[in-house]
This record gives structure tokens, C-alpha cells and sequence, in this order.
């Protein structure tokens, strides 16, 4: 009886496990369709304008071609924020400012914006579209002594420290599954065209 229990508490452990993915990546699938719902409207237009995005609104759809992401990326990086797949560092400046602007986004679960993140490389572009306009960057060489994207530990925090030049820096857990390490790619801002 006690083996047929103990099968049983495996099983089901098993199953939760395979399934917990999926169930994220549904979840993050709603949260992402209500986000572009309200990215754009006149209201959210307002909130963006006066700089009172809270925590888990839309701050600005992520597109990178090499990635095959397309995302929307909320104002935060709280354990809520981040449950829509990416988040915005709130310390950084907003997209197209002056200084590093910082996004951090799951590669495994919740939508996984940011799966592939290893395959970027110098010239990749990136976009951030904002309800005011359509900012463009491009991956930069490595720097500092290391390869772009680069691994640095999980509390590295100097990853959004400010930068001269308009940039921007992309952060996610490394290796695969783990939040061990993060993996970081860094871009520089090379246009911004305003959006209709």
C-alpha cells in the first residue's frame, strides 16, 4: 500500500512539473493579449506621458528578429511584473533616453520572451516601440574584457548602471532553467522615429 502511495505522490509530482511550463506560458499569454490591448489607448498614452506607469502596466513592446521575440515589457521587475515574461528595471531610463535602459526577461517559463537570447550577436537590432515612438538598437561588439552577450552572476547589478551613450542591456537566467548566472546582452541606441 505504502509503495502504491509513494507511486502515486511520484506520478504526480512527475506530471506537475512537465506541466508547470505550459501553465506559465498560458498565463503570460493572457497577460501579454490584455497588455497590447491597452498599449496605445489614450489613457495609457496619458499614464506614459506623465511618467505614472505602476508596477505590471505596459511600458513597451520588444521586437528582435534574431530572437523570433515579440513581446510587451511592463514597468518593473517585481515576481508580478515579471509573470508577463519581461519586466523594465525601473532605476533605468524609459526607451530612447539618455543612459542604459535596462530589461529583464524568462527564458524558460512565463512566455520565455527571452529563450534565445544567446544567439545575438554584434549588429542584431532590437526594437523598442513606446506609444510615442519606434526606438531602434543594435548589439555592440564585446567590451570590457568580455564577449557580447556575456555571463556575469545573479547579483550583478552593475549590469544597469548608468552609460554614457544611449543603451540598452538585456538580462535573463543562464544557464537554461536556472537562475544561477544571467545572461547579458548590451545594444546602442542608433534611431528613434516618432510613431502615428
Amino acid at each position: 500500500m505504502a509503495l502504491a502511495t509513494l507511486a502515486v505522490i511520484t506520478a504526480v509530482g512527475a506530471v506537475s512539473l512537465f506541466a508547470y511550463p505550459f501553465y506559465t506560458d498560458f498565463m503570460a499569454g493572457r497577460q501579454q493579449r490584455a497588455l497590447r490591448d491597452a498599449f496605445g489607448s489614450n489613457r495609457h498614452k496619458e499614464a506614459y506621458r506623465e511618467g505614472r506607469l505602476v508596477d505590471g502596466s505596459a511600458l513597451t513592446r520588444i521586437i528582435v528578429p534574431a530572437m523570433g521575440t515579440d513581446a510587451m515589457v511592463v514597468e518593473g521587475i517585481s515576481q508580478k511584473a515579471l509573470n508577463t515574461g519581461a519586466g523594465h528595471y525601473p532605476m533605468t531610463p524609459l526607451p530612447g533616453e539618455h543612459g542604459n535602459v535596462a530589461i529583464a526577461g524568462h527564458r524558460t517559463t512565463y512566455g520565455k520572451p527571452f529563450a534565445r537570447q544567446e544567439v545575438l550577436k554584434p549588429g542584431d537590432k532590437i526594437f523598442l516601440v513606446t506609444p510615442f515612438a519606434r526606438h531602434t538598437y543594435v548589439v555592440v561588439p564585446g567590451f570590457g574584457g568580455h564577449t557580447n552577450p556575456w555571463i556575469t552572476t545573479s547579483n550583478d547589478w552593475s549590469v544597469a548602471d548608468p552609460t554614457p551613450e544611449p543603451m540598452l542591456t538585456l538580462t535573463t537566467c543562464h544557464p537554461r532553467g536556472s537562475d544561477r548566472q544571467r545572461l547579458v546582452t548590451r545594444a546602442k541606441l542608433m534611431t528613434s522615429e516618432p510613431v502615428a
